[in-house]
């Protein structure tokens, strides 16, 4: 991807930059190019001060200086341009980026690092097709007609660059008094030109502002997200099917919300109580929506105030279940329910039991009657045995014919270092086709190969280290075994006294870090299988250890899916404790 900068458009920029910045973030082959969006030009040699829309530099190429429109419609006439519907209509457009080239021609010529790149100008009119251009005057003397873009070229933004530079180069190549060498502008050069337009000084962020800001970067990319429902909204049965990260839980919340106040009897609903916890504080607090974990609303239907002490698999997957058919069969209004919200979809439907419960759910036990939309991830079963599992999507069309699938593929949560890193660790595929949160994004994933016995000690280092960029409350500790078993667990409950490895000042330390009674704060642990669905701005992963993979073998469950999921809890950093050597990961990624 190319280095965009700033990483995410600014407040108040017109659609015209924003589709042009959208088209240049999306550039996948070009990682050593730079650009430069909305760049004051200080240091202006056309007046007190401007401001190019775009520079963007292609080493290899070129220069290219880009300003953006978006009229209803342009005229130009005897050398004068009008441009419909824009702020300052009879303004030059082509004068602006001779005023910007001189500038940064200047500045680099003064920093002695001008090294006679091609420096061409682009004028690009998004709201116009190339079709709707008619030329009456292709001999201007004012400009060439390649120095135009179109909103066709949108699609095509690293064609479009090196067209107009190629174009910018044939013709004053021929020019003896206009020195070039595309070949000058190298990487290393463009990095130091980058360096030179916008220099570094000394500051800091502190962990609150650092918060706040990734809060806003998330809202940005997460926001887009809501033009994709605008789509698909209007159909009665969605499926949004994606890995994590993409924004799943994000959009059924938003459909739930939208649905809501209207009068209808809406229900939310997941397998996971943290998770509902989530979803409540998403949707809640609204009169027609109940947010319920799945094993809650069982047990309301049937009347019962708690499962049965020592409950095991047979009565969660049948005798519950089978239970609430049956007073639903006997009364209906339990259920009734005109739109049906099912976050973390795979966790139920591999029973057939509860397929059959989501029907009887419906209005009027119909599905055709009901607005379904569930959210799921056939990787995520991590919390049923592999050989009963059932394909979520085919489940929810064995429920809803007709649904829309709607396959997410963007990553819109986590720093694409450790969306990639997380995926190399488990040696999958990047099940991402774009990430839409910016490369530069500080983060990634850190296997620590350790020996068994200094767990102890490896878990201290990775939270000092982490605690010096996040607050405890953003950093969750996870495990592979349940919570009476994992490291923390151990550290957590052992006697303050005593000798081994729980008892030394690195074990009460920690103990001193987690959150208790005492420091509601610090930092959560839980076990992967609970924080499914959840997310941390740091995670760190205990007790991949051998003992964990033969755990998870004797129950048939995916343990590569199981650290998949774990890693991608984080939305920034990630630190896996390995005493297996199980991951394929070493360093930093």
């Amino acid at each position: 991807m190319v280095t965009m900068i700033p990483a995410a458009p600014g407040k108040g920029t017109n659609k015209s930059e924003k589709a042009v910045f959208m088209a240049f973030e999306g550039i996948l082959e070009r990682p050593d190019w730079v650009v430069f969006h909305s760049l004051d030009l200080g240091h202006n040699s056309a007046g007190i001060e401007g401001e190019a829309d775009f520079i963007v530099l292609a080493p290899g190429h070129g220069i290219v200086l880009v300003e953006t429109k978006s009229p209803k419609s342009v005229q130009y006439s005897d050398g004068q341009w009008y441009l419909e519907k824009v702020p300052t209509p009879r303004k030059d457009p082509l004068r602006q980026l001779n005023g910007a080239r001189r500038s940064l021609r200047g500045f680099l010529k003064h920093h002695q690092a001008h090294g006679n790149e091609p420096m061409a100008r682009l004028l690009w009119f998004t709201s116009l097709g190339r079709h709707q251009l008619d030329n009456k005057s292709p001999g201007d003397m004012q400009f060439f007609e390649w120095e135009l873009a179109w909103a066709d070229d949108v699609a095509q933004p690293a064609h479009t660059i090196e067209k107009v530079l190629r174009e910018h180069r044939e013709w004053f190549g021929k020019v003896d008094e206009v020195a070039m060498h595309p070949g000058g502008l190298t990487p290393a050069r463009a990095a130091e030109i980058k360096r030179l337009l916008l220099s570094d000084f000394s500051g800091y962020e502190d962990q609150e502002a650092a918060k706040k800001r990734r809060t806003r970067e998330e809202k940005v990319v997460l926001d887009e997200q809501v033009a994709l429902l605008d789509l698909v909204k209007t159909n009665q049965h969605l499926y949004f099917d994606g890995p994590p990260g993409s924004g799943k839980t994000f959009l059924l919340a938003q459909a739930a919300r939208d649905y809501s106040g209207l009068g209808h009897k809406i229900l939310v609903t997941c397998f996971n109580i943290l998770m509902a916890g989530e979803l409540e504080a998403m949707v809640g607090g609204r009169e027609d929506v109940d947010v319920i974990t799945w094993n809650r609303l069982l047990l309301n239907i049937c009347g019962l105030a708690d499962n049965p002490e020592g409950s095991q698999t047979p009565w969660f997957e049948h005798d519950l279940p089978t239970l609430a058919l049956a007073h639903l069969e006997e009364k209906p209004h339990l259920g009734s329910f005109e739109a049906v919200f099912i976050d973390e979809f795979q966790d139920i439907a591999a029973n057939a039991l509860h397929r059959q419960l989501i029907v009887a759910l419906c209005k009027e036990a119909a599905p055709d009657r009901t607005r379904l939309v569930f959210a799921g991830d056939r990787r995520q079963q991590i919390m049923v045995p592999q050989n009963a599992r059932h394909d979520p999507l085919a489940a929810a069309r064995e429920i809803a014919p007709h649904l829309v699938h709607v396959r997410l593929r963007r990553n819109c949560r986590m720093a694409p270092r450790l969306a990639k890193g997380a995926a190399k660790a488990v040696r999958m595929a990047d099940p991402f086709t774009i990430h839409r949160v910016p490369s530069s994004t500080d983060g990634g994933v850190e296997v620590v190969p350790l020996a068994a016995e200094h767990s102890v000690k490896a878990l201290k280092k990775s939270v000092r280290k982490l605690l010096e960029i996040y607050s405890p409350r953003d950093i969750v500790i996870l495990s592979p075994f349940g919570l009476t078993k994992s490291l923390v667990s151990e550290i957590a409950n052992a006697p303050q006294a005593g000798e081994g490895p729980l008892a030394t000042a690195d074990a009460k330390w920690l103990r001193k870090q987690l959150v208790s009674d005492t420091q509601p704060l610090g930092i959560r642990w839980h076990s992967i299988f609970k924080f499914k669905g959840l997310e941390a701005d740091a995670v760190i992963i205990t007790d991949v250890s051998l003992e964990a993979i033969d755990f998870a073998h004797q129950r048939n469950i995916d343990f590569d899916n199981t650290l998949y999921v774990g890693i991608t809890r984080a939305k920034y950093h990630c630190v896996v404790l390995d005493s297996a050597e199980y991951l394929s990961l070493k360093g930093n990624t």
